[in-house]
């Protein structure tokens, strides 16, 4: 049985790589996807995959020039998994830069992610938006 994180593991590792399908595939069929308010891709909570890919990854594989989630630590209890790292990435219009501290609080049921929760600092991001 895989762990709750080595699920989350899953998730950053396709990412990291490029695989939407893996990306997707660690997503639970009822995901609640819910970035940190004032986020430049906040839209209150989205439900299920789908909404994840068009809200926010094709977005920000439009957007941004090797756009990145690097975890760096990992803390869990039961099935509740945060994942510690840096947001890098330039973002296209203006060429700026980001290195922008992270916490993602996840929800692991069975062996697929069913919430997440964005916690991060937005205004060095919006910064970069121009």
């Amino acid at each position: 049985m895989t762990s709750p994180v080595d699920t989350v593991r899953r998730f950053y590792n396709a990412l990291e790589l490029g695989d939407v399908s893996g990306v997707l595939a660690t997503l639970n069929e009822n995901v609640e996807w819910t970035e940190a308010e004032r986020f430049p891709y906040y839209a209150g909570t989205w439900h299920g995959p789908e909404a994840v890919l068009e809200n926010l990854l094709v977005r920000v594989a439009t957007d941004w020039d090797g756009f990145a989630a690097l975890p760096s630590d990992f803390v869990s209890e039961g099935n509740r998994v945060v994942a510690l790292g840096t947001y890098v990435g330039t973002y296209k219009r203006t060429g700026r830069q980001i290195s922008v501290p992270y916490a993602h609080v996840w929800t692991v049921t069975g062996e697929t992610l069913s919430k997440f929760v964005q916690f991060t600092d937005t205004a060095k991001v919006l910064e970069a938006l121009g």
